[in-house]
């Protein structure tokens, strides 16, 4: 009678584990299957997967390259209340053997000394400068297409050859023939990045363009 009872009961048991199951498979999604995935990238893999560094120092190389094609660099040295002022560094200059320029802008008189088209052109006038304690700064000078004046001044600048056109040549009135007279020299002739002769016609130029 014991040895039923127990039978029975390890019978009503097991039968009610096995609906238990088979109410969870019917009522509860099994979640390694049917609830949605989400991955989470690690660093490692964001890199992997994205434009490594290197990549993008690459590309913002070649975009200061390709932007550096339309600029120049202009040495200047200092801005000056009065004209008066300037005629110590302007001294100074000459005993470098340099020639400099004078540009007037609200008033004040800026002087700079030479004209590149980059700025490591320029590095050994950088240091003459140095060696004489005077004070300077790079400016660098993007030129925006749609000016013929400043298109042939960049050009000039870069040592690039040119043609000028008659609707250039029809820019400069009689009084500043002698510019004209710089463009057709620097057009033709080879000169030194930093030369005398060259730097002196790029200023005067420069000059003209601003004043």
């Amino acid at each position: 009678m014991i040895r039923a009872f127990l039978l029975l009961t390890l019978i009503f048991t097991v039968l009610g584990f096995s609906f238990g199951k088979i109410l969870d498979g019917i009522l509860l999604p099994n979640s390694s299957e049917d609830q949605p995935t989400v991955s989470v990238e690690t660093p490692e893999e964001t890199k992997a997967t994205g434009e490594s560094d290197e990549t993008t120092e690459e590309k913002t190389s070649i975009e200061v390259a390709v932007n550096d094609e339309n600029a120049i660099y202009i040495m200047q040295l200092g801005v000056f209340e009065t004209y008066d002022n300037l005629l110590t560094l302007a001294g100074d200059l000459q005993k470098l053997g340099y020639n400099y320029g004078v540009t007037r802008t609200d008033g004040k008189y800026s002087v700079f000394s030479h004209i590149s088209g980059t700025k490591e052109s320029l590095e050994s006038v950088e240091q003459a400068l140095k060696s004489q304690n005077l004070t300077y700064f790079i400016k660098r000078l993007e030129i925006e297409g749609g000016d013929l004046r400043w298109d042939y001044f960049l050009q000039a600048v870069k040592q690039n050859p040119f043609e000028m056109t008659s609707e250039f040549i029809q820019t400069f009135t009689d009084d500043e023939m002698h510019i004209f007279g710089y463009y057709m020299t620097l057009s033709n002739a080879s000169f030194e990045t930093l030369a005398n002769e060259r730097q002196k016609m790029l200023l005067e130029i420069y000059q003209w363009l601003t004043q």
